[in-house]
């Protein structure tokens, strides 16, 4: 049988042949997930299946009264340790695919109950897989390396409301092995400084509203060549009829100087809480660029569960 539905049975099955268990829990410390999302664009295509956990530095309560499930970290203040790993099968158009790729990311969030200070950083690293194109000369070899870096800091400026100033740097390096030729790596970095902020507002009639709001201007330097700066200005929102369901929709603008990456991202997106400790989310990625051949869509489907 397939590893990953052998994986994803006994996440459901461990959350749901004991509810008893499950729903005696007043409170959590942990979340652990196991997700498959599949990307699409003109040339690339990638099925990837991951795992991801987060451990809280306070308990949380599980069956919160007055706000959604999904929200109780922000709501409570509690920082948190995250990482998290994939596994990269993709597909280039007109190529073989010689190595899968894998991706993997760090995150920890200092913020406590009683203050207002945010602190976060993180780290992520990706490596595509190998891709062979023949040649008559023989034959191409390619792949891309990337790490990125990420810090935040913020404030809780109500109860329900943060601000943070963020930033981050991503570096991309792509390496080609042509037969017989001294083919050099290609460089690129993006750096990235905005602002974002979230809010949660909860109505009388037990329904509430959580928006996100960023604003960023990326800078795009690459080998010999002019560095390209861009502004992203996003906004999402996440309507919760109930304390247990969320429906989330959001838009990205991008505009500048980077005609590539230039394009409006739109998002769908649902998380449905089965019990106070399992959920499953469904989440869909579009971008319609500027320039021709360049749109792509994703899809994510995750289970987690809560202890």
């Amino acid at each position: 049988m397939n590893p990953r539905i052998v994986a994803a049975s006994s996440l459901v099955v461990a959350a749901l042949s004991s509810p008893c268990a499950a729903l005696a829990q007043d409170t959590y410390q942990a979340e652990a997930g196991l997700s498959y999302s599949r990307f699409k664009s003109d040339s690339f295509r990638s099925s990837d299946a991951g795992a991801d956990g987060t451990w809280f530095f306070q308990r949380l309560p599980s069956r919160p009264t007055d706000y959604p499930l999904e929200q109780a970290a922000f709501v409570e203040r509690s920082g948190s340790l995250s990482a998290n790993y994939s596994r990269l099968s993709p597909e280039l158009t007109n190529a073989e695919t010689v190595k899968k790729g894998s991706a993997y990311g760090v995150d920890v969030d200092f913020r406590r109950a009683g203050s207002p200070l945010i602190l976060r950083a993180g780290y992520d690293s990706t490596d595509s897989g190998r891709f062979a194109t023949p040649l008559a000369s023989g034959g191409t070899e390619t792949e891309v390396q990337a790490k990125a870096y990420q810090a935040s800091i913020g404030a809780y400026t109500g109860a329900a409301t943060a601000l943070s100033v963020d930033w981050s740097k991503a570096k991309s390096r792509t390496a080609v092995n042509v037969p017989n030729t001294n083919q050099p790596d290609t460089n690129n970095t993006f750096t990235s400084v905005g602002l974002s902020g979230q809010h949660l507002a909860r109505f009388a009639g037990g329904d509430s509203l959580a928006i996100d709001a960023t604003i960023a201007r990326i800078t795009h330097d690459s080998d010999n060549a002019a560095s390209e700066t861009n502004w992203d200005i996003g906004l999402r929102a996440t309507y919760y009829p109930t304390r247990m369901f969320g429906l989330s929709a959001g838009m990205v603008f991008d505009n500048g100087d980077d005609h590539l990456v230039e394009g409006k991202t739109y998002d769908v997106g649902a998380r449905i809480f089965i019990t106070p400790a399992f959920s499953v989310s469904l989440d869909y990625r579009k971008f319609k660029a500027k320039t021709p051949d360049n749109d792509f869509s994703a899809i994510a489907l995750r289970g987690a569960l809560r202890f």
